[in-house]
């Protein structure tokens, strides 16, 4: 008797566990990369004197490893294919440690600068190599799950990483903070030496038995078979533009003008606040990492079942709205967390289905490729917010910058509506 189709989709307890196995070391790995880089974010413009930087060359070394990875990641993405998922994250964890260790050892613009990029050359293979192997090892039936524990332990990093690191800052000082961050993300390399496996194997084979059906059929059936080719890949190219616009909203609004404005927006309410400005933005921006990294797995779930992807993603855009028009229009203390925490839960939804969704339709073998534009988007999104929003300060006020994120969403909505393609029928992006 032929087995049923949906049952090709059906993941097996002995799976889930190999999966659990594969998805700890490489969420532990990821998390632990961060702190380095976040402990920057969280101290570098107090340390101008220490590691020799004028106070404008504090705003290039914080961006220049962001603008370093859109050019990057496509290229990380094809070398991923060609070479491996693990080699390169190794190499991604190796060069973190290294620039990590660097912040702590140079002094001055060029050497400072130098270790930032190569930073950012560390994290576009180990966030590409990363997310591709979670598409590797998923299927459409627990990927939404999946990504989202993914991105769990991703924004744990981030969450953890400025407050361990502003507090090893200001306890042993920076450059022996610096070390230390650099000690903690060894450990992380150490963690996928042992026990993080490759996963291209089976991948690469189907894709080598996917084109050697393709090629029979072109020989068959050459007119049919390239008018239908032509067909998906519109179809398909047009749905990787929309899904990768949405990541670049999400990020341009959350990990860009949120995280950069934040503090700003406590500062008008200090009367309310018992801690200093500084110190309840940071530990707001926190709680906002951790709520996304707890709804992720939660909503990806949802994306898996009968909701299906795109009616998660369009909550999360409404959440997003909402989450927004409150802070356009905060007056209070209260108003101004609501709307962290529905941006939060909007961004904790958003990046585990639509990295969910991309994978549903992505060639076996080509994940990485695929990831590199992805992850483009993304960085292209939160480099861009805080350039705009602070730009934009200098003629509206800062709830007008948080009305603008709310119409991002709002565009980003309609833009959904868009795609006509159901994610079950998993037509792929790379043919």
């Amino acid at each position: 008797m032929t087995r049923p189709e949906h049952n090709k989709e059906t993941v097996s307890a002995r799976q889930q566990l190999a999966l659990s196995h594969m998805l700890t070391p490489l969420g532990l790995a990821v998390c632990l990369s961060l702190f380095g880089d976040l402990a920057l974010y969280a101290s570098l413009v107090t340390q101008i004197e220490e590691v020799g930087l004028s106070l404008g060359a504090v705003g290039i070394m914080l961006g220049i490893n962001r603008l370093i990875r859109i050019p990057g990641n496509p290229l990380a993405g094809m070398l991923i294919d060609r070479l491996g998922r693990r080699r390169l994250f190794l190499l991604g964890m190796l060069l973190g440690t290294l620039s990590t260790a660097g912040y702590g050892l140079v002094r001055g613009f060029w050497p400072f600068l130098t270790s930032r990029l190569v930073w950012g050359i560390a994290w576009t293979l180990i966030n590409v190599s990363g997310m591709a192997m979670v598409l590797d090892t998923s299927t459409p039936a627990n990927r939404g799950r999946l990504t989202g524990l993914y991105n769990t332990w991703m924004l744990s990093g981030l969450a953890l990483g400025p407050l361990v690191g502003g507090f090893l800052v200001d306890l042993i000082g920076f450059r022996p903070a610096m070390l230390t961050c650099a000690g903690i993300t060894s450990v992380g390399l150490m963690v996928v030496v042992v026990a993080l496996p490759e996963t291209t194997t089976a991948t690469q084979e189907e894709n080598v038995q996917r084109e050697r059906r393709l090629a029979l059929n072109r020989r068959r059936h050459p007119g049919e078979v390239w008018h239908s080719k032509a067909k998906t890949w519109f179809r398909t190219k047009q749905d990787l533009v929309t899904a990768s616009s949405l990541y670049l909203i999400t990020q341009f609004a959350g990990e860009g003008v949120v995280l950069s404005t934040v503090s700003l927006l406590l500062q008008k309410h200090t009367g309310e606040i018992a801690l200093g400005v500084a110190s309840a933005g940071g530990l707001l921006l926190a709680l906002r990492s951790l709520l996304a990294g707890a709804v992720g797995p939660l909503a990806g779930g949802w994306s898996d079942g009968r909701f299906g992807r795109w009616s998660v993603i369009r909550g999360s855009l409404v959440i997003g709205i909402l989450g927004f028009g409150l802070l356009s229009l905060a007056t209070s203390l209260g108003l101004i967390i609501l709307g962290v925490a529905l941006g939060a839960v909007s961004a904790g939804a958003a990046l585990a289905t639509l990295t969910a969704y991309v994978g549903d339709r992505t060639t076996p073998g080509k994940q990485g490729t695929t990831m590199g534009i992805y992850a483009t988007a993304g960085d292209l999104g939160s480099t861009t917010g805080p350039f705009l929003a602070f730009a934009l300060l200098s003629v509206i006020d800062l709830h007008w910058v948080y009305l603008f994120c709310s119409l991002t969403f709002l565009l980003g909505l309609g833009l959904s509506w868009r795609s006509r393609g159901a994610w079950s029928s998993n037509p792929s992006f790379f043919r």
